[in-house]
C-alpha cells in the first residue's frame, strides 16, 4: 500500500526518518511511511490556532455537515481501511469490518445526530428576586464555547474507533483538531487526512500527523497554544501527560488502564467460560474495559474454571486474516513478554495456570496462548496490574459483599460487569466504583458515555457528557436597570 504521510494546514508534509509498521501477525513490513519531526507538530498546532476562531465562528449546522462529509470519505475508503487495520494491528477480519470501521463511522454519525439534539443554550434558573448590581435579574443563561486547539492521542488497539470517539465530538463543539495516532498503529488514522482533506475542511482544521517517538506528543501537551489533551492509553503515560499540562493549564481527558471484574452470581455462572472467551476474542484481550478478572462463588469455581479451560483452550489462535482465527496477534514483542511475565509473578505469587501461559512463537508472528489462571485472591499481582493480553484470572469469593469488596479491589475503576437476577445484579453494580458497569450484558455506542476513574482516567466519552468535554460552560447574566 501507499503509505500516507502526515497532513498539516490542508498539504501533505513530513520530513522525519521513515517508520517501519510491522504486521504483527507475521513480522512482515507492512509500510514505511514517512513521519513528522517536532518543527511540523509545531506548525500544525499553529496552523490550528489560525484556523480555530473562523471554525469556532461557523454554524453548527455547516460543522455538522463537513463532519458528515468526512465521515462519507471514510466509508469510501472502508475496505482499505479495514485491509489496514488487519495488517497494522493483527485486528480479526471480522472484527475489522464490523467494529473497527463500519462501527466506528456509524457511531461518528450517531455523535452527529446527538449533537444536534443538544441545546446550544439552556436557562439558567436564579431567584428572579434577587438584586444584581443594584437591578433585577432579567436574564441567566448557560451556553457552551469549544475549547481552542485540541490534541487527540488515541491508543493502538482500536485506532480509527478510538481517533473518531476524540476527533468528531472536538469538531461538532467548534475546536480545531491536531491528531497524533500511536506509532504502533499509525496508517488507518493518517487516511484521516485525506479524508479531511476531500471533505474540505478549511485548512488547519484537521491536521495528523505520525511519528517514531513521543517528541511530537510531548510537545502537544506542553505548548500554551493548544488548550486540551486526549488520549487514550497507559496510566503511566497519562500520569507523564497530566504533569506536562498542567504548567499551562490545559484541560486533560484520559482514558486509560483497567483491571476490570466481572461478577457472576451463583445463578449465572455457566456464562462465566463464555464471557472469558469472549475477552480472548477481543482484540487478543488488548481492550482497557475488557473484565479480566472474573469473580465468581468459592464453592462452584472448579466447575468454572474446568468449563473455562475447556473453551479457552478449543479457541483457535492464528492469522487474523483466515476468517475461521478467533484470537490473533499481539501488536508487539513487548506486549508478548509483558503477559509472558506477569504469567510468570502471578505462579511466583501461587497462581496456577489452568490453560495457555507461554508465548507461540512458532505460529510466526506476536502471539500468546489465552490463558486462564487460578487465582487466590485478589493480592496476587495478576489482579493487580493491567496486563493487556488475553490473560484472564478467575477468584472465588464467600458472598456478595466479598465479591464487592474484591471487584473494588484494585486501583483501576473504568469498567465491570455483574451477571445474574436482574434486581440483585443491579444492587450490586451500583455499589462497583467503575466507570461504566454492566448488568447481563451492555450498550456501547454515541448516546451513552465512559470514562474511567482513579488510574483509568478523568473524563467521559461519548454521550452528552462526551460533546460537553470539548466545550467549556459560560453563565450569561443580564439585569434591568
Amino acid at each position: 500500500m501507499k503509505p500516507p504521510s502526515p497532513y498539516v494546514d490542508g498539504a501533505r508534509t513530513g520530513s522525519g526518518p521513515p517508520l517501519r509498521v510491522e504486521n504483527p501477525a507475521d513480522l512482515s513490513t507492512v509500510a514505511e511511511l514517512p513521519t513528522a519531526e517536532p518543527a511540523d507538530f509545531e506548525r500544525a498546532v499553529h496552523a490550528a490556532r489560525r484556523a480555530f476562531d473562523p471554525w469556532a465562528a461557523t454554524p453548527a449546522s455547516d460543522r455538522a455537515a463537513a463532519v458528515l462529509h468526512f465521515l462519507d470519505a471514510l466509508e469510501a475508503r472502508r475496505e482499505l481501511l479495514e485491509d489496514t487495520i488487519v495488517a497494522e494491528t493483527g485486528a480479526l477480519v471480522g472484527s475489522a469490518r464490523t467494529l473497527h470501521v463500519s462501527g466506528a463511522i456509524a457511531q461518528a454519525r450517531d455523535a452527529v445526530r446527538l449533537h444536534a439534539s443538544m441545546p446550544a443554550e439552556e436557562h439558567n434558573p436564579v431567584p428572579l428576586d434577587a438584586l444584581v448590581s443594584g437591578g433585577r435579574v432579567a436574564a441567566s443563561v448557560l451556553t457552551w464555547d469549544p475549547l481552542g486547539v485540541v490534541a487527540a492521542i488515541p491508543a493502538y488497539n482500536v485506532p480509527l474507533f478510538l481517533a473518531l470517539w476524540k476527533v468528531v465530538p472536538a469538531l461538532l463543539a467548534g475546536n480545531t483538531v491536531v491528531l497524533r495516532p500511536s506509532p504502533l498503529a499509525p496508517l488507518a488514522v493518517l487516511a484521516a487526512g485525506d479524508a479531511a482533506d476531500e471533505a474540505g475542511f478549511p485548512p488547519g482544521v484537521v491536521n495528523v500527523l505520525a511519528e517514531e517517538g513521543s517528541a511530537g506528543a510531548e510537545l502537544l501537551t506542553t505548548m500554551p497554544q493548544v488548550d486540551a489533551v486526549s488520549f487514550t492509553g497507559s496510566a503511566a503515560v497519562g500520569a507523564a501527560i497530566t504533569a506536562q499540562a498542567a504548567p499551562t493549564h490545559k484541560r486533560v481527558m484520559l482514558e486509560l488502564g483497567g483491571k476490570s471484574a466481572a461478577i457472576y452470581l451463583p445463578g449465572a455462572v455457566d456464562r462465566a467460560a463464555t464471557g472469558i472467551s469472549i475477552v480472548m476474542r477481543a482484540m487478543a484481550g488488548q481492550g482497557c474495559a475488557l473484565q479480566t478478572r472474573v469473580l465468581v462463588p468459592e464453592h462452584l469455581k472448579k466447575q468454572v474454571l474446568d468449563e473455562a479451560a475447556a473453551a479457552v483452550a478449543a479457541l483457535r489462535l492464528g492469522d487474523p486474516r483466515d476468517p475461521a482465527t478467533e484470537v490473533g496477534p499481539l501488536i508487539s514483542a513487548a506486549q508478548v513478554r509483558r503477559c509472558t511475565d506477569h504469567v510468570a509473578a502471578a505462579r511466583a505469587h501461587g497462581g496456577r495456570v489452568v490453560t495457555g501461559g507461554e508465548a507461540r512463537p512458532d505460529l510466526g508472528g506476536h502471539y500468546f496462548a489465552p490463558t486462564v489462571v487460578d487465582l487466590v485472591d485478589t493480592a496476587n499481582p495478576l489482579a493487580q496490574e493491567e496486563t493487556f493480553g488475553p490473560v484472564v484470572s478467575v477468584i472465588g469469593y464467600r458472598d456478595a459483599d466479598h465479591a464487592v469488596a474484591l471487584a473494588n479491589d484494585t486501583v483501576y475503576g473504568l469498567s465491570g460487569a455483574v451477571y445474574g437476577p436482574a434486581d440483585e445484579a443491579l444492587a450490586l453494580a451500583r455499589r462497583v466504583r467503575s466507570g461504566t458497569v454492566f448488568v447481563n450484558g451492555g450498550y456501547i455506542g454515541a448516546f451513552a458515555s465512559s470514562g474511567g476513574r482513579r488510574h483509568s482516567g478523568d473524563g467521559r466519552e461519548r454521550g452528552r457528557e462526551g460533546i460537553r468535554a470539548y466545550q467549556q460552560a459560560k453563565h450569561v447574566t443580564a439585569v434591568s436597570a
